[in-house]
C-alpha cells in the first residue's frame, strides 16, 4: 500500500497507489497477449469469411490496441523517445489508443454496408483532429514533463493538461459511441454473442467513465479548483476493470468456439467408436464402398466418412432386407440386417429395388448418424446375449 502525500498542508491520503500501479503493468501485459491471440484469430476468420468494412475494422482496432500495450511498456517506450523526440511513446500509445476506438465504433456501428462505410468516413475528422492535437501539444510541453505520470503538478503545465484533454476527450467520446451501437444490438442478441456483448459494454462502460474521471482530474487540477487526487486511483481502478472485462469479451467469441470445437470433436470420435461395429458388419459385405484411405484424419471428417461408407453399404443390402425393418425394433433391426448380411452374396446381384434403411432424424452430420447410432448399439446388445448362449 503506497501513501500519498498532498503538499500544501492538506490531509495525507492513503490509497492502494502501488497495487493500483502493478495491477495496471499486469493488465497491460495480458491485455497485449490476449489483443495479439485476437489479431491471429482475426486473420484465420478474414481468410475463411473473406474481407469487408467490418473485419478490416476489427482487425486494425485489434491491431492497434496490442501495438498500444506494446508500447506502453518501459523498455518500448525509452527506445521510441531515445530513436525519436522526448514524449514519442505517449503520443504513440494515445494515438494507436485512438485510432483502436475509431475502429471499434465502425465495427460495433451495425447497420447496413452503405450506411456503415458513410460512419467509417465521419469517423476520420475527430480522429484525425485527436492525432493531429496530439502531436502538436507534446510539442508545446516542456521536455522534462513530456513523460512524466499525470498528477497535480504536471497538469498545472497548460500544453500538458491540453493534451490528456485531447487524448482523455477522444477516447470518452469513442467508448460512449461504441456503447450506445452495442446497446441497440445487445436487445436483439441471445445465447454467447448476447454474453459477449454484455461484457464488451460493461468494458466499455468503465473505461468511458475511467476517461471521464481523467478529464475531471485534468480541469479541476490546471485550474485549481478543488484537489481530487482520487479522481486518478478512481481512473486507474475503473480503467484496469474496464480492460479486463472488455478483454474478456473479446476474448469470449474465441474460447467458446474452442469449447465447442473440443467439445463437438470430443462427441464425434465417441460417435465414431460406436458406429465401428455397423461399419465392419457391413463393410466387410460390401468393401467396395470403403474410400481409399486418406491419412490423418479430423474426428468429423473421420465421422462424415464412416456415416457415408455405412448408408452406402446399408443401400446396396437394403434388398435382401425385409420391409419390416422399416418399423422393427433396433433388436430386431440387427438381427434382420445380420441375416441380410449373412445371405448376400455379391455374385448374385442386387436382387430388388434399394431403398434407405436408416433415414436421418434432421438435418446435419449428427443428426444423419443416429440412427446409424441405433443400430449399432443394438447390434452390440443382441451380439452380448447371443454369445453366452453358444457357450
Amino acid at each position: 500500500m503506497g501513501v500519498i502525500t498532498v503538499a500544501g498542508g492538506g490531509p495525507t491520503v492513503n490509497l492502494l497507489a502501488s497495487g493500483v500501479d502493478v495491477g495496471i503493468g499486469a493488465v497491460n501485459a495480458v491485455a497485449a497477449v490476449v489483443f495479439a491471440l485476437a489479431f491471429c484469430w482475426r486473420l484465420d476468420q478474414i481468410r475463411r469469411a473473406g474481407w469487408g468494412l467490418q473485419p478490416l475494422a476489427m482487425m486494425i482496432a485489434v491491431a492497434a490496441l496490442t501495438l498500444a500495450f506494446v508500447v506502453v511498456d518501459d523498455s518500448v517506450a525509452d527506445v521510441l523517445n531515445e530513436v525519436g523526440f522526448t514524449g514519442l511513446s505517449r503520443v504513440a500509445f494515445y494515438a494507436l489508443l485512438a485510432i483502436g476506438v475509431a475502429a471499434l465504433v465502425v465495427v460495433f456501428f451495425f447497420p447496413g454496408k452503405v450506411t456503415r462505410e458513410r460512419r467509417a468516413g465521419w469517423e476520420a475528422l475527430p480522429l484525425v483532429v485527436a492525432l493531429v492535437g496530439l502531436q502538436v501539444t507534446m510539442l508545446v510541453i516542456p521536455v522534462e514533463i513530456r513523460t512524466a505520470t499525470i498528477d497535480e503538478w504536471t497538469v498545472q503545465n497548460w500544453g500538458f493538461a491540453l493534451f490528456m484533454l485531447i487524448a482523455s476527450g477522444y477516447l470518452a467520446y469513442g467508448f460512449v459511441a461504441c456503447v450506445n451501437s452495442v446497446r441497440k444490438f445487445y436487445a436483439t442478441a441471445d445465447g454467447y454473442l448476447r454474453v459477449s456483448l454484455g461484457l464488451l459494454m460493461t468494458g466499455l462502460t468503465c473505461l468511458a467513465v475511467g476517461a471521464v474521471c481523467q478529464i475531471v482530474f485534468v480541469i479541476v487540477s490546471a485550474t485549481n479548483v478543488v484537489r481530487s487526487p482520487w479522481l486518478l486511483t478512481t481512473n486507474r481502478a475503473v480503467a484496469i476493470v474496464g480492460v479486463v472485462t472488455f478483454l474478456m469479451g473479446i476474448s469470449y467469441p474465441m474460447v467458446y468456439a474452442r469449447v465447442q470445437s473440443v467439445a463437438a470433436n470430443r462427441r464425434r470420435r465417441r460417435l465414431d467408436a460406436e458406429l465401428v461395429p455397423l461399419w465392419r458388419l457391413v463393410t466387410d459385405a460390401v468393401p467396395g464402398v470403403v474410400l481409399p484411405d486418406a491419412g490423418r484424419l479430423t474426428p468429423t471428417t473421420r465421422l462424415h466418412r464412416r456415416v457415408v461408407e455405412t448408408r452406402d453399404a446399408l443401400t446396396q443390402l437394403s434388398p435382401r432386407v425385409p420391409a419390416v425393418f422399416g418399423y422393427a425394433e433396433p433388436e430386431v433391426q440387427a438381427r434382420l440386417l445380420r441375416a441380410a448380411v449373412a445371405g448376400h452374396d455379391p455374385r448374385e446381384g442386387d436382387g430388388g429395388a434399394v431403398r434407405d434403411l436408416a433415414p436421418a432424424d434432421g438435418e446435419g452430420l449428427e443428426a444423419d448418424a443416429v440412427p446409424l447410432i441405433r443400430l449399432a448399439r443394438a447390434l452390440d446388445a443382441v451380439q452380448l446375449v447371443e454369445e453366452p448362449a453358444d457357450r
